[in-house]
């Protein structure tokens, strides 16, 4: 797959997901689902794997192998590396070469288990009309159909089932470091009383075949009700071979709830955003370029995906404060600031605490707001 698509247990398997409960909220879930591991790992495979044993990666101020950071996927890549050119993997990535990982998972999120995916007429087109560049309906159905048809295969042909088998230990050790890790804090209903907004489920979906460091915020509606998910990589030091003290990579509790709170965070904001007269989208838009590399280097490349990610990271700081981690919310405020350049959050901040003081009626007019106030600054 191209760039693009980058910046895409109990003691018994259940069909599409096995999953705890979470507390302290009864719509959070964590589940490991099948589907984005079997995605993960053709992914890794593909290209996350490819020459990663002579690159470097930077963690914590100090540049290691990246094979020794993505030690759980190096793993997998050593043993799975020669399926690379599977050709029923190499299909499936022909017809997705242009899509986002998040896109990709917001399908498989709806559809069946390998090796039985297929595309339903449950499933709105808006979760596949982009397998066809042009947006051509009948292209979509048939692009999908091959994509799904490919990974149905390539899960077969690999016996991914008895990965997933020998590899329950590591699963088990996954969900209960990210069960044990979550704060006991609320934080859903503080999003949902702050954005005044709710969805029927929140789903915690941490992957071992995902790269780490790697997040998506995926969603869908049915019935009328939506589902947001949270589906990300490992987040510190993995400890796994050779040792009954097993590490998976989700331990840090801060991280954690930050990840969390990110990711659902989009399905409160990115709509809002959605909403803006086209006419300050374009307006605005020349005051990307301060920061135009800043934004290319983390995956945003356009001023409305910018946008987004101003607008949720300003309210996961605002959600800090409200749990009672002033550090926690300042040191958010200097990391996206001054480390990562999102040089628009002290306005968008301005305007969510007169949002939340009641000066507002919606956080809709709110955002509207924001941006006039943005605007101000070309």
């Amino acid at each position: 797959m191209k760039k693009a698509i980058v910046s895409i247990l109990c003691t018994f398997w259940v069909s599409h997901s096995f999953a705890y409960n979470a507390p302290p909220n009864k719509k959070l879930t964590i589940a490991i689902n099948k589907n984005v591991e079997l995605l993960g790992l053709a992914y890794f495979i593909g290209f996350e794997g490819v020459d990663i044993e002579t690159k470097t990666i930077t963690i914590d101020s100090k540049k290691i192998p990246k094979k020794d950071w993505h030690n759980y996927g190096y793993f997998i890549y050593e043993k799975y590396k020669k399926f690379a050119a599977n050709e029923s993997l190499l299909n499936s990535f022909t017809v997705a070469d242009h899509l986002w990982l998040d896109y990709i998972i917001a399908l498989l999120v709806q559809v069946e288990d390998f090796p039985n995916a297929r595309l339903t007429d449950a499933i709105a087109e808006s979760y596949y009309i982009n397998f066809s560049k042009t947006r051509n309906l009948k292209e979509a159905k048939e692009n999908v159909t091959i994509f799904l048809g490919g990974l149905n295969s390539f899960y077969t042909q690999i016996n991914f089932n008895q990965y997933l088998i020998d590899s329950k230990a590591y699963y088990d050790k996954a969900l209960e470091e990210v069960r044990s890790g979550l704060p006991q804090t609320d934080f859903i209903s503080k999003m949902e009383e702050f954005y005044k907004n709710s969805f029927e489920t929140y789903t915690l979906v941490p992957s071992l075949t995902i790269p780490k460091g790697m997040g998506f915020g995926a969603r869908y509606s049915s019935a009328g009700k939506t589902h947001i998910f949270n589906v990300f990589g490992g987040i510190d030091f993995q400890q796994f071979l050779n040792t009954d003290e097993l590490k998976m990579g989700f331990t840090d509790k801060q991280r954690l709830r930050e990840l969390s709170v990110h990711e659902f965070g989009h399905s409160f904001v990115n709509p809002s955003i959605d909403k803006l007269p086209e006419k300050i989208i374009t307006d605005t838009e020349l005051l990307l370029e301060p920061m135009r590399l800043a934004m290319s280097d983390q995956g945003y490349n356009t001023w409305r995906a910018s946008l987004y990610e101003h607008f949720v990271r300003a309210g996961e700081i605002i959600i800090a404060e409200k749990l009672g981690d002033k550090l926690g919310a300042e040191n958010l405020l200097e990391q996206y600031v001054e480390e990562r350049q999102f040089r628009y959050i002290p306005t968008i901040l301005i305007e969510l605490r007169k949002y939340d003081a009641g000066q507002y009626k919606s956080y809709d007019e709110t955002v509207l707001e924001a941006m006039k106030e943005i605007e101000k600054t070309r």
